[in-house]
């Protein structure tokens, strides 16, 4: 308790240097109305909390959030009575709640984790459940849920590596958070052994399995990606490659590799989709310093002709995950430079084999298994892109094996959700 309350006090000194920050960024970004007063506690009382349960469920951002997509239908199937309320924290996060939920949901952004703030949401809410997705524990979060006798658990734990390191030095703190939470639902037996070794107890955890396997697999119609390649100026038969989700220092690897591959396929195209769209300057500028032309998807107008070589700069939001319908194999991002990696799942869920660098500690889970079916592949360098490139521009058939064999892999691996959904059940029922 003692940590508890430290927490709570450095919070309260250095809220003024949080406010002003947020107050800035806010201004920066031009959405200092969005979700400010829900971000302070302030969302609407909730009618007759009494006598109609409600279960929350919070989903950090919007990888989290698409994740939870799978989970809330079946929880709703298995608390049929109870009422929903959904949260995230930021604005991406948000519209992905938004095309999700049906209006008989509660939708707001998480609140800061102030005492006051949280206290007034729970105050509001009146929770019986409390959801958080993939281990987001917050101490005032915590501590609130217990303190309304709300049930707490987390759905698809997972413990990344430098959580694990950066744990030991709050290992106090964290054992406290850990003996809050009711029942952890982990992706994997690595991730349970790492959550019992935070403070956990053994019998409040399960290995449910990854419901990121749940979620609905974009499907695109052959008239569909027609109209995606002629959207960017790309011929019917025309080979792509495609590298999604890229951070800075990515795109002059994938560039390198390009290179390689043209020498020997010299008809092959190249789009790049940056994780953050206002790169589209900065990467349009790289690509002409290798010699290409570079053109951005919000640039192509009718009365703009695309050159028949040019490197395409997907710098739209929401196209990506159909996008990879179009390529012959895909590089996703985030997994040459240590940011953790993206989720490989978007081209897999297409037949798409899926290429990626061996930074993928935030998937790491569905990463082995990617390997050990064969149907994911780990380069190191431009290199070693180009050979998995030209593998599979060279070799239609192997291509062909290679997608019915990573969809079977997805469906096997199916059914968390569900499962996590059952131990919510029993949870509430205890």
């Amino acid at each position: 308790m003692f940590l508890y309350f430290l927490y709570n006090l450095l919070s309260l000194i250095f809220s003024p240097i949080l406010f002003i920050v947020y107050l800035i960024n806010a201004m920066t970004r031009h959405n200092l109305i969005k979700g400010t007063w829900q971000r302070f506690g302030f969302i609407a009382k909730r009618q007759n909390a009494k006598d109609v349960p409600l279960f929350w469920l919070h989903a950090v951002s919007v990888g989290e959030t698409i994740a939870a997509r799978a989970v809330w239908p079946e929880i709703q199937k298995a608390l049929p009575d109870w009422k929903m309320a959904h949260s995230t924290f930021t604005d991406t996060g948000m519209g992905e709640v938004t095309k999700g939920v049906d209006n008989k949901g509660i939708i707001f952004y998480m609140p800061f984790d102030f005492f006051i703030c949280v206290w007034m949401v729970f105050a509001r809410l009146r929770p019986r459940l409390l959801v958080l997705m993939e281990t987001e524990l917050w101490p005032n979060l915590l501590f609130m849920a217990k303190m309304y006798g709300c049930k707490l658990m987390v759905v698809n734990g997972r413990i990344s590596d430098d959580t694990a390191r950066d744990a030991r030095m709050a290992i106090s703190l964290y054992r406290w958070m850990t003996s809050r939470v009711d029942l952890f639902c982990m992706q994997s037996q690595e991730d349970a052994a790492r959550i019992i070794s935070l403070g956990a107890s053994p019998d409040k955890v399960r290995v449910t399995g990854n419901v990121k396997f749940d979620q609905a697999m974009v499907s695109v119609t052959l008239g569909e990606e027609a109209i995606l390649r002629n959207n960017l100026g790309l011929k019917r038969d025309e080979p792509v490659l495609l590298a999604g989700s890229t951070h800075p220092g990515e795109e002059e690897i994938v560039m390198q590799a390009y290179r390689i591959v043209k020498k020997s396929n010299p008809e092959t195209r190249l789009v790049i989709a940056p994780r953050h769209i206002n790169r589209g300057a900065e990467i349009e500028e790289l690509i002409k310093a290798h010699g290409f032309a570079a053109v951005r998807k919000t640039k192509i107008n009718e009365d703009f002709i695309v050159p028949p070589d040019a490197v395409l700069i997907l710098d739209t939001i929401g196209e990506l995950a159909k996008a990879y319908s179009m390529c012959t194999a895909a590089f996703v991002g985030g997994s040459l430079i240590n940011v953790g990696g993206h989720n490989i799942l978007e081209p897999m869920g297409l037949g798409k084999p899926a290429i990626f660098g061996p930074h993928m500690n935030n998937f790491r889970d569905i990463t082995i298994l990617a390997l050990n079916n064969g149907v994911g592949f780990k380069v190191e360098n431009a290199e070693d892109l180009a050979a998995r490139w030209l593998e599979f521009l060279q070799n239609p058939d192997y291509c062909k094996k290679m997608a019915d064999k990573t969809v079977e892999v997805i469906d096997i691996h199916r059914g968390a959700a569900k499962r996590c959904a059952d131990e919510a059940e029993k949870l509430v029922r205890m």
